[in-house]
C-alpha cells in the first residue's frame, strides 16, 4: 500500500483556484437550467501516466464541473469507469493514493519469463514476443490482479455492469481492439449487431455466448480489463472466441466517440473535453513534417506500430480537436512504469492540475468549442 497523499501535495504546492479565477472560468462555461455545469469527458490511454488525470479532475472539481457521458481507452477507461461509478474526487484521491501499481504485476504468466524492469518492456516489443513465445504464452503478465482490484473498488458503489449506471443521462463507453476480425469495438454498444451496425463482423450470438441477456449486462471491470490488455505485456482477453487487446492499438484517444453530425441535430448543451497525455519537454511531431530519416527494420516495425496507434486519432484531432483537448504533461513517464516513485506521481498530479487550470483560464471558449464541432455560435 502506498502512502502518497494528494491532499498534502495540494497544500504544499498551493494547488487551488482563487475566487476570481473560479468565477472567470465558470462564466465561460454553459450553465444548465438547474444551475449546474455539466460536461462529457474522454480520457486517453497511457498506463500509469493516468495519475495526471487525477490532478486534472481535482481542478475540474474545484471549478464545479459535473460529469455526464464518459469514455476512455486503457488507463483512460479506468478513469472513466471510476467516474461513472460516482466516486467523488476525494474518494478517487484516496483510492489512487493508496494504490501500489506494482500489485498489478504480481502474476506472471510463467515463472520462466525474465524481463527485469517492466518500464522499458514496450521499448523492446520484439524481445517481449520472443520472451512469451519461448514459454508458449501470449503475454508476460496476467490481468487477473488488476481486474480483482477494479471489481472490489466498483463493488463498493454497487457498480458491476453497464446497467448499474444510475444517472439516466450518463453513458460509459470503453474502447477495445478485436484482432480476430481486425476492428475497433466500443463496449457495450458493439456487443450486439443490429440494422445500424451491419458493418461489424461480430457473431450475432455473441451476447448469449457471454451468458448475459443484453449488452448492458456486460461487466464493467471486464470491459476495462480488455481495454488495458497491452499486447505481449499483458495476456489478451476474449469475447466469445474473439481475441481482444488494448483499445489503444486502434484508438488511444477516442475524442470522436460522442460526436454527432451537426446536420443531424441541435448543438450540444454542454462541452466534451478530451484529456490527453503528452511529454511537454519533447517537441511534438508536426503533421506537416516529412521525416526523411532512414530507418532500419526494427525502427520501421516500431514506426508502424506507433502509426497504427495514433493515426486515426490525429486525423480527428486535426479536424475537430481545437478548444476541447486538455493536454497534460506526462513528464516522460513510460506507460508501463509501474514502479513509480512518489515524486513521479506528484509531478504528474501537479502538472495535471496546473495544465487544466491554464486551459480553462487562457484557452477555453464555448463558441470556439462549438465551431470546432461544426456548430454555429451559441446564443447564450
Amino acid at each position: 500500500m502506498s502512502d502518497w497523499n494528494p491532499s498534502k501535495i495540494r497544500e504544499e504546492r498551493q494547488l487551488l483556484l482563487t475566487a476570481e479565477e473560479k468565477e472567470k472560468i465558470r462564466q465561460k462555461l454553459p450553465c444548465s437550467i438547474d444551475d449546474q455545469i455539466y460536461a462529457d469527458a474522454v480520457f486517453e490511454g497511457g498506463g500509469v501516466k493516468g495519475i495526471a488525470f487525477l490532478g486534472a479532475l481535482r481542478c475540474c472539481s474545484d471549478i464545479g464541473i459535473c460529469w455526464k457521458k464518459l469514455a476512455g481507452t486503457s488507463a483512460g477507461a479506468i478513469t472513466a469507469a471510476l467516474l461513472a461509478a460516482d466516486f467523488t474526487i476525494e474518494e478517487l484521491e484516496e483510492i489512487i493514493g493508496k494504490l501500489n501499481f506494482m500489485d498489478f504485476l504480481t502474476k506472471k504468466t510463467s515463472p520462466l519469463i525474465f524481463n527485469g524492469d517492466p518500464s522499458d518492456d514496450l521499448d523492446n516489443p520484439l524481445w517481449m514476443i520472443i520472451n512469451v513465445e519461448a514459454v508458449a504464452k501470449t503475454g508476460e503478465y496476467s490481468t487477473a490482479p488488476f481486474k480483482k482490484w477494479l471489481q472490489e473498488t466498483l463493488s463498493s458503489r454497487n457498480f458491476k455492469t453497464f446497467n448499474d449506471i444510475k444517472d439516466k443521462e450518463r453513458e460509459l463507453k470503453i474502447v477495445i481492439s478485436d484482432i480476430s476480425i481486425g476492428q475497433m469495438l466500443v463496449l457495450p454498444d458493439d456487443l450486439i449487431t443490429n440494422n445500424s451496425n451491419q458493418d461489424l463482423e461480430l457473431d450475432n450470438q455473441l451476447v448469449p455466448k457471454l451468458d448475459i441477456e443484453n449488452n448492458k449486462q456486460f461487466e464493467v471491470a471486464e470491459a476495462v480489463r480488455l481495454s488495458m490488455s497491452i499486447p505481449f505485456f499483458f495476456e489478451p482477453g476474449y469475447l466469445g472466441d474473439n481475441v481482444i487487446v488494448d483499445g489503444g492499438v486502434l484508438s488511444n484517444f477516442p475524442l470522436w466517440i460522442y460526436d454527432v453530425n451537426p446536420e443531424m441535430g441541435k448543438p450540444p448543451e454542454w462541452p466534451t473535453f478530451g484529456f490527453r497525455l503528452i511529454n511537454q519537454q519533447v517537441q511534438q511531431p508536426s503533421l506537416k513534417t516529412n521525416n526523411t530519416k532512414k530507418m532500419n527494420a526494427i525502427e520501421i516495425f516500431m514506426a508502424i506500430m506507433h502509426t497504427m496507434n495514433v493515426a486515426s486519432d490525429r486525423y480527428h484531432l486535426r479536424k475537430s480537436g481545437k478548444n476541447r483537448v486538455i493536454e497534460l504533461n506526462d513528464n516522460g513517464i513510460k506507460t508501463t512504469q509501474f514502479n513509480l516513485t512518489d515524486d513521479e506521481k506528484t509531478k504528474l498530479y501537479v502538472d495535471g492540475y496546473n495544465n487544466t487550470k491554464q486551459f480553462f483560464l487562457e484557452k477555453w471558449n464555448w463558441d470556439e468549442h462549438l465551431a470546432s464541432r461544426g456548430y454555429s455560435k451559441s446564443k447564450k
